[in-house]
């Protein structure tokens, strides 16, 4: 009904109230004068009874764009006057009526990798004749946004190589080619007698010869160039066939994983992106023989004394690190910042 009309008709009533002077025109003025008081504890202790579940993907990838659910449920949505949800203050993009409630989408572009929020969301309604606004604010979930790969394995390969002092590969047999195998490895000689693809393996006789650490940074321009080159040196570790260890710190401790397939990694991933902190090599279990390539914004990182990596800093003129700056490590990556 809103405000206006209700003040045009309750002025009409009181004037046949004064004009008249009839019992029912008094009736009506009465009730038309304490109807807002039920409909303002009405609205609220209806609003009280809505819940908002948001929820986005399990993951997306950097760059993509992410749709992004809210419904709104409560036992008198029907009674409520053009419920509205705001998602970051911006307005849903459509909606649906559903036997739950009523359904809002909104899209949004996954820049940043990580541990993404789906934003504040704000839910505002009327009572059943609009006299009265309510708003309220509910807390929100988050996803998990992976980051890109950039580059190419041959370049990543030979930048990794030159930490574990040996530009070789050795090779000792041949597997069936799976998909995000490197192509230049496919073993010709066995293809050409098998109806199938193979590939060499490349498997070291002593698995694991090198380290991934890395620091979840706060930052969200340092935590992309961290984990474009996380993930992209993985991929071409594991294209190579060459597994590797993956650690990180947690609020509960460093976490090490070692990494055989493509489907670990990402589970590896996935568990840093959602748990992981700085400090990763602060205190650690690692082996001091093995070679790590340690990825950091941290000029000048926690390290245990036992361990010597080789650091890739995010950041810009970093003194202790091999390669320093976003520039220079997707240059050894062989892609562009």
């Amino acid at each position: 009904m809103g405000r206006f009309y209700y003040l045009f008709i309750l002025l009409i009533a009181l004037l046949l109230m004064i004009i008249y002077d009839q019992y029912d025109a008094f009736l009506l003025a009465l009730v038309l004068i304490f109807t807002p008081v039920p409909l303002f504890f009405f609205g609220k202790w209806a609003g009280k009874r809505l819940s908002v579940t948001a929820g986005g993907p399990s993951h997306a990838s950097r760059g993509e764009a992410v749709e992004i659910t809210a419904l709104l449920t409560g036992p008198f949505l029907s009674f409520l006057g053009s419920p509205e949800i705001l998602l970051d203050g911006a307005p849903w993009e459509s909606f649906e009526e559903t036997k739950e409630g009523l359904r809002f989408f909104f899209t949004r572009n996954a820049i940043h990798c990580g541990r993404e929020s789906i934003g504040k969301i704000h839910v505002s309604w009327t009572d059943p004749f609009g006299l009265f606004h309510y708003h309220r604010d509910f807390p929100s979930s988050s996803y998990l946004v992976y980051p890109k790969a950039v580059g190419d394995y041959h370049s990543a390969l030979a930048s990794l190589r030159k930490l574990t002092g040996s530009d070789e590969v050795e090779y000792f047999g041949a597997t069936p080619y799976k998909p995000g195998d490197n192509p230049h490895l496919i073993n010709w000689k066995i293809t050409a007698r098998k109806e199938d693809v193979y590939v060499r393996d490349s498997y070291p006789a002593d698995s694991e010869k090198i380290v991934l650490a890395a620091d979840y940074e706060k930052e969200p321009v340092l935590r992309d160039t961290i984990g474009d080159a996380l993930y992209s040196l993985g991929l071409a570790l594991l294209s190579a066939r060459m597994p590797f260890r993956f650690a990180f710190a947690t609020d509960r401790g460093p976490v090490t994983a070692a990494i055989h397939s493509r489907e670990e990694w990402l589970d590896g991933l996935a568990g840093f992106l959602r748990a992981g902190t700085d400090g990763a090599l602060r205190e650690s279990t690692l082996s001091p023989y093995i070679p790590i390539c340690y990825l950091t914004g941290n000029p000048d990182p926690p390290i245990s004394p036992i361990l010597h990596p080789a650091i890739w800093c995010a950041a810009a003129d970093a003194p202790r690190a091999a390669l320093s700056g976003r520039e220079a490590i997707y240059e050894a990556l062989g892609g562009k910042k």
